[in-house]
């Protein structure tokens, strides 16, 4: 796997898949670039499919706590010219979707479309205490308490119940290959003190923004104002899933990813 030349002590390990345009996809906290497991099939069918590991997870750098969302999204301009990449097609997801906001704010001429997805552009309240007891429980080394509360928040409720089996796996990673505790405490950190909103209206490339009806993290009515605030936005709400829909129904979501990726090229 390749991974970039440092950039102010940072490297970051990524992966390409297929041909085509390209794509590059970003992942939310806590998780690396196997997030995106489920939907590389079906994109890199038709696209040249970029997936990385943030700063603090996998095996890219963890650097000391502090960075934001902005210097994440300037990691991910970083593996676009370590590809050779001008310009991409970009996804976000849940911390990601902000990571993609951001560099379409601050890296105009490397986005040729961007998918929010399960996201958000400023903490409601509910959503920053969610963040907020994940953080107090990284930074007193409680990683049992962190994966169950992550655990219970990102999947619904019958999903969770239906699907032991990927539950447990899903566990097992946020138990044994989620960042050590520095990298969630940046990464939350990051989130907490991350807000695009009032910038939004300045995006203009095709934008499509995603959310789930049974949402616990990023709900609905977040997805909402970010699609107000950009103009020509597209806004789909997935039925039946959770916050990590791309795992409980991976067809589903990359049909809606594919049919908006697919009209901007007809």
């Amino acid at each position: 796997m390749p991974i970039t030349p440092p950039r102010d002590g940072v490297s970051i390990n990524y992966e390409v898949h297929g041909d085509g345009p390209p794509l590059i996809l970003v992942s939310g906290t806590g998780h690396d670039m196997h997030f995106w497991a489920g939907q590389i099939p079906h994109f890199s069918k038709s696209f040249r499919t970029i997936v990385f590991d943030n700063r603090g997870v996998g095996a890219s750098s963890v650097p000391e706590p502090g960075y934001s969302l902005a210097d994440m999204a300037d990691d991910t301009a970083h593996v676009l010219d370590s590809a050779g990449i001008a310009h991409a097609h970009v996804m976000g997801f849940s911390m990601g979707g902000h990571i993609a906001q951001e560099l379409t704010l601050n890296h105009p001429d490397r986005v040729m479309s961007l998918g929010i997805h399960h996201s958000w552009a400023r903490n409601g309240a509910r959503l920053k205490k969610f963040q907020e007891t994940r953080l107090y429980l990284a930074q007193n080394d409680q990683r049992l308490a962190l994966a169950e509360i992550s655990m219970l928040a990102l999947h619904a409720s019958a999903y969770y119940d239906q699907h032991v089996d990927e539950m447990n796996a899903h566990r097992a990673f946020l138990l044994e290959k989620s960042p050590v505790n520095a990298g969630w405490i940046g990464q939350l950190e990051a989130c907490i003190v991350g807000d695009t909103y009032d910038r939004l209206p300045s995006i203009d490339v095709p934008t499509l923004v995603t959310c789930s009806d049974l949402d616990l993290i990023a709900s609905p009515h977040l997805s909402a104002a970010i699609h107000a605030q950009i103009p020509g936005a597209e806004l789909r709400i997935l039925e039946g899933t959770g916050h990590v829909a791309l795992m409980e129904d991976p067809d589903g979501f990359a049909e809606i990813c594919l049919e908006f990726l697919n009209g901007i090229a007809a």
